[in-house]
């Protein structure tokens, strides 16, 4: 299932493209939802409920609960700068391109955050993304709730191996797989939503470090209920749903991770609570 083709309007210097999943807003909040999408964008939103070193997200509710109240997420991505500014001029423009690629996904078979507005500020560049909350929670805090329960947490951390595997086979790589942009659905088998696909492509070079480089984005962190035999059992599934090369796998992973490790201590940057983000077993 594809987003199906979008509708256009401009509004306050924004070029907005209108998916059909916001005509399903409860209670025809359509309208309401770009008016106070286009205020956040013009500074009215308050703190974002995060911001990263290039983007703000803002969190909402429409409606109400017995009217049906919808959880919405605004993401505004900062203007591009230098070579990315220039190839805003050249090639579509970061809307088309992100619509694009959530679009290929869902086709594919993966779940991803319903879409509502994609939009563009005309002579900034700045990117604005409206999503629908997707299914399940966050993966750290599926984790912290399955600390008991050893099987599942085992089994859903192979799946989840097994899935990064079929994200790649399909020829995506995404841009930022860190365990927070991992949405986990309970079932048989669970469902796993990815988030933040900014910069998630289909790339047509240096493909093995890259597929490399999304292990490590998840073995870096440590989390509660989460070993480092946890994350070998992610590396492991991976590997065996790749080419059944676990053991030189794992040796790539750590090397990667050892000089992902260093730059963050050189960089200053915080260390992830609870010391080694190895994927080495203990």
């Amino acid at each position: 299932m594809t987003f199906g083709t979008p509708a256009r309007i401009e509004r306050d210097g924004w070029s907005l493209m209108l998916t059909p999943a916001l005509a399903e807003l409860p209670s025809g909040r359509g309208p309401e939802l770009i008016d106070r999408a286009i205020k956040i964008a013009g500074g009215a939103g308050g703190e974002p409920l995060r911001r990263s070193r290039h983007a703000s997200t803002y969190q909402i509710r429409l409606g109400t609960s017995l009217r049906g109240e919808a959880e919405v997420f605004i993401k505004l991505l900062d203007a591009p700068r230098g070579l990315k500014a220039v190839r805003r001029l050249i090639l579509r423009s970061r809307a088309q391109r992100l619509h694009a690629i959530l679009d290929a996904l869902s086709a594919a078979g993966f779940a991803v955050a319903p879409i509502l507005i994609i939009g563009e500020e005309r002579r900034s560049g700045r990117t604005m993304m409206v999503t629908a909350r997707v299914a399940g929670e966050p993966l750290p805090r599926f984790l912290r709730g399955a600390r008991g329960m050893p099987a599942p947490r085992r089994k859903l951390l192979r799946a989840l191996g097994a899935e990064v595997a079929r994200l790649h086979r399909a020829g995506f790589i995404h841009g930022d797989l860190t365990p927070y942009n991992i949405f986990v659905a309970n079932g048989t088998p669970p469902r796993f939503s990815l988030i933040d696909h900014e910069r998630t492509a289909r790339p047509f070079f240096n493909w093995e470090r890259r597929r490399l480089r999304n292990l490590v984005q998840l073995c870096r962190f440590e989390l509660e209920g989460m070993s480092r035999t946890d994350r070998l059992r992610i590396v492991d599934a991976y590997g065996r749903a790749m080419d059944g090369a676990p053991p030189r796998l794992i040796r790539r992973v750590n090397a990667m991770l050892r000089t992902r490790r260093l730059r963050d201590t050189l960089g200053g940057a915080a260390k992830p609570a609870g010391g080694s983000s190895s994927c080495r077993p203990v």
